[in-house]
């Protein structure tokens, strides 16, 4: 009997549906980690930055190591929080849509052993995209959507940096274009998820003659947002790595969880 040629283009709609999907599935663990990995160290960042807006009629402290030492150490914590983090969801969504567990803990570990080539795949495909946005803008757009899938591809594939750049360009080859509208489905949803955490976090205080939002309440409300925009990220790139790899090499689930065995 023959067998149906895969289609050609990626299905936006299933990609969102599987990812939601795993993340219903899978969310108390899911959000916890987030919350834990990335929610806590932009929160901290949030805070730290609003608490010291008393002090605007100091300007001799933004230009200080005391108020951009901690804002910079946050924000090396995150990048290295926030590829822990896409490793852990990224194989826990995968095994998910390949009719497997979790296996929340064993993902942790996978994680942590491959947290220096994620970095590394993550600053050189930056780097990328920054210039590309350099020059007018879609050179970037265009550079991202073929980069988009090379962090799932380091993963489950462990094909090093470049390899695994090179397979997302592979996958993504053909379906850019839905891939970029996919991009801008979950930019929206990121944005609503910040906006309405935003008004909840917006609650003011009377600092230096200035109106500024309580610091506690904005970073807390900065840390849920930031997580939760993590997940829905992380998550929808494993969904979508499944998706090319179906709709480009016919793969099913049992070749998908052949990557584990």
């Amino acid at each position: 009997m023959a067998t149906a040629a895969p289609v050609e283009k990626i299905d936006i709609g299933r990609v969102i549906g599987r990812g939601f999907e795993a993340l219903r599935a899978n969310f108390l663990a899911f959000f916890g980690c987030a919350l834990l990995l990335t929610g806590v160290p932009y929160s901290f960042m949030q805070y730290w930055m609003l608490s010291q807006m008393p002090a605007a009629g100091e300007p001799e402290l933004f230009l200080s190591l005391r108020y951009w030492g901690p804002i910079v150490g946050a924000l090396v914590l995150t990048m290295v929080t926030w590829a822990l983090l896409q490793a852990v969801l990224v194989r826990s969504t995968v095994l998910y849509l390949s009719g497997r567990q979790a296996d929340f803990l064993h993902s942790v570990t996978l994680a942590l052993g491959l947290l220096v080539p994620i970095i590394l795949v993550s600053i050189v495909v930056g780097l990328l995209v920054a210039l590309g946005f350099l020059l007018l803008i879609v050179p970037g757009i265009m550079i991202y959507c073929a980069f988009l899938v090379t962090v799932p591809a380091l993963i489950e594939e462990r094909r090093g940096v470049f390899g695994s750049m090179q397979r997302s360009r592979d996958l993504t080859r053909g379906s850019r274009m839905r891939i970029f509208l996919l991009a801008v489905v979950f930019w929206i949803f990121s944005i609503v998820i910040e906006g309405v955490l935003g008004l909840i976090g917006g609650a003011s205080i009377i600092g230096g003659g200035t109106e500024v939002p309580d610091p506690i309440l904005a970073g807390a409300a900065a840390g849920v947002s930031s997580a939760l925009t993590s997940v829905i990220v992380a998550v929808s790139l494993a969904a979508l790595y499944v998706e090319l790899r179906t709709v480009k090499e016919g793969a099913t689930t049992d070749h998908l969880a052949a990557i584990f065995e």
